[in-house]
């Protein structure tokens, strides 16, 4: 959420205030308005109120710096940037997994087994 989100109090929200929320969410296939912390949210019998899914991680926190709009996002991602206020969601939301993927024709490329090699050690340092 943006720093001077109304929610932004400094303590944790409880789940009807989290619920209660415009929430923005990240679905690759665009248009889903349901992501992993719905399934969450339904064992224990709540819902929230999802009003923008993007296809993409980076856009999103613009939207959250420029509206009212809160998203639950990798901590990775959103530690230090400006703009945003972070908070622990009430609930437990578990982790994904990325992977990588290339088509059979670049599969020896040079220049792609780097930019793979490359892109796997920085995963790796992350962990």
């Amino acid at each position: 959420m943006r720093e001077d989100h109304p929610a932004a109090n400094g303590r944790k929200l409880t789940l009807k205030e989290f619920c209660a929320l415009d929430h923005a969410l990240v679905s690759y296939e665009g248009g889903g308005f349901y992501g992993i912390t719905d399934d969450v949210l339904e064992q224990l019998g709540a819902i929230r109120e999802v009003t923008l899914s993007v296809k993409s991680f980076l856009i999103l926190p613009e939207i959250l710096r420029s509206s009212d709009m809160v998203a639950v996002l990798p901590s990775r991602l959103v530690s230090g940037m400006e703009g945003l206020a972070i908070s622990e969601p009430p609930i437990a939301v578990p982790g994904f997994t990325k992977i990588a993927a290339w088509h059979e024709r670049t599969h020896h490329d040079s220049a792609h087994r780097w930019i793979r090699e490359l892109l796997f050690m920085a995963c790796a340092d992350r962990k």
